[in-house]
């Protein structure tokens, strides 16, 4: 429905009010308040779509958001081979999921320090109850949880972000995925 408001809206502002159907009821508005109006509305529709979940980040508003406790693997695992195929090797950005699908990448937030690292899921887990993603050793150490190994953490896809929550993280999300392989 808002979506086609939006579109009736923007045809009235291109072709004028009297193209439109005489149903819609529509006024030709010439006055820049009423135009300031108009902008307004149309910015609170497109931010009704979207929900901040963490400070200055937004999410889709029907997106999962999963927030739960998050630990790491390192070492012992190295080297050895992944739910998905490839060689883990703890010095990457990558994680375990129960739940979603390989290859996803994720925003991780570090809901004690603030940080956030940018993870692709390439293996199944954690295997402890009440864990919601298992991190590599690199990835737990950018989040800053490697003294406590663990931390209550947010985690986004990122087909869920705002595009002007992708804007402001854009450059760290663009090195930390090329961290990933």
């Amino acid at each position: 429905m808002k979506v086609l408001t939006l579109l009736l809206l923007s045809l009235w502002i291109a072709f004028g009010s009297d193209r439109l159907p005489p149903e819609l009821n529509l006024k030709r508005k010439k006055t820049i308040p009423e135009v300031r109006e108009f902008r307004e509305s149309i910015a609170e529709i497109l931010e009704e779509e979207y929900v901040e979940v963490f400070p200055g980040i937004k999410v889709v508003k029907d997106c999962k958001v999963e927030r739960g406790i998050a630990s790491w693997y390192g070492g012992r695992f190295h080297g050895r081979r992944t739910a998905s195929g490839e060689i883990y090797d703890l010095f990457k950005f990558t994680a375990a999921s129960r739940t979603l699908p390989l290859g996803t990448y994720v925003l991780v937030i570090n809901e004690e320090n603030g940080k956030i690292i940018t993870v692709r899921i390439n293996d199944r887990g954690p295997y402890v109850d009440g864990r919601i993603i298992d991190l590599s050793q690199s990835a737990a150490h950018k989040l800053g949880m490697m003294r406590s190994g663990i931390a209550m953490v947010k985690v986004i896809p990122l087909k869920c972000l705002s595009p002007e929550s992708l804007n402001r993280l854009y450059d760290e999300i663009i090195l930390d995925i090329a961290n990933t392989y």
